[in-house]
């Protein structure tokens, strides 16, 4: 029952560059995938698979479950926008400000040792391109989140009698000075 009301509302218009951003998020998310489970040569020493996640540097196996995870997320941004879901814009926006505050987690923290300095200053020169996307998805999700909710029929009902009600206690002479000050 719920779903044919659901269905027969009009659905706000996705724009087409959101499903562009779903397209590189899929891909992105099967480039990390491969990264994660193709070994690149046979090292004894030092597994070369290195990744950073919530500011925390990951080497070797570690790195390849927090892999796992990050195009698991990323598949399911691709998946909710491309099924334009308001959860998949959520999600994609709520990893996004993840990625900001990783960023500026890392450099904060390997700031003060002097052999990250190169780590530090990479990471710094993609924080503003981080910054930016995460403000792109703001601008572009924001409408399709918060304003395609619909408002039940009985706080539109409640809205209107309260200012039924408010301004039938200004009519009332006696009333008038108490209306007033709870405004």
């Amino acid at each position: 029952m719920e779903t044919e009301r659901q269905s027969r509302q009009p659905r706000a218009a996705w724009p087409f560059d959101l499903r562009v951003f779903a397209a590189v998020a899929g891909l992105w998310a099967l480039c990390l995938a491969i990264r994660a489970f193709v070994h690149v040569g046979d090292f004894e020493v030092v597994d070369p698979i290195e990744t950073i996640f919530a500011g925390m540097r990951f080497n070797g196996n570690a790195a390849r479950v927090v892999l796992i995870v990050e195009a698991g997320i990323f598949a399911a941004m691709a998946i909710g926008v491309f099924a334009r879901r308001r959860w998949g814009l959520l999600l994609a926006l709520c990893y996004m400000v993840q990625v900001v505050m990783s960023h500026l987690a890392f450099a904060i923290a390997y700031l003060p040792i002097r052999s990250e300095w190169v780590n530090v200053r990479v990471v710094a020169s993609e924080g503003p391109m981080m910054v930016l996307i995460t403000l792109y998805l703001w601008i572009r999700a924001c409408d399709l989140i918060f304003d395609s909710l619909p408002i039940p029929t009985d706080a539109r009902a409640r809205q209107s009698s309260d200012a039924n009600h408010r301004a039938a206690v200004r009519a009332d002479s006696g009333a008038g000075d108490v209306a007033a000050m709870a405004d």
